[in-house]
């Protein structure tokens, strides 16, 4: 049997989700970045690093999509719609970009060519794009 999320829970693992992804720009970045004790050369280094820039990057497209898919599966939870499909497509479909776009990256980030995480970004456009119709349906 194939796993499926119903949109209840996927809305839930995306807030899960973007709690961890805000938690760990904390902690990987932040705190060092905005320490006193930390020397404005290290500072610039960390911020100019490929990894830092990357990892940015990959957040800032995690925290457009999380509010968007979240607030869409969880109007369709409370409508009693659970459009498994789509669900798991939108909510594997992010939490796989993420870490693939954060520690692979594509060529300019020093990642490869093609970038494994398209496959991510199509499945969470389909999902979301299932999820509209389903929002459409309901509000017709």
């Amino acid at each position: 049997m194939v796993f499926m999320l119903r949109s209840g829970l996927a809305a839930a693992a995306l807030v899960g989700h973007a709690c961890l992804t805000k938690l760990s720009m904390t902690l990987i970045f932040r705190l060092k970045t905005t320490m006193k004790a930390t020397p404005k050369a290290e500072v610039d280094k960390i911020t100019s690093s490929t990894f830092y820039k990357r990892w940015h990057a990959t957040q800032l497209n995690e925290a457009e999509y999380a509010p968007l898919l979240v607030a869409a599966l969880l109007f369709l939870a409370s409508k009693g719609v659970d459009a498994p499909i789509a669900s798991t497509l939108a909510a594997v479909g992010q939490i796989t970009y993420f870490w693939l776009r954060g520690l692979i990256g594509h060529y300019h980030e020093g990642g490869m060519d093609p970038p494994p995480y398209v496959p991510s970004a199509l499945a969470r456009y389909a999902g979301l794009g299932m999820i509209a119709f389903e929002v459409f349906k309901l509000v017709k």
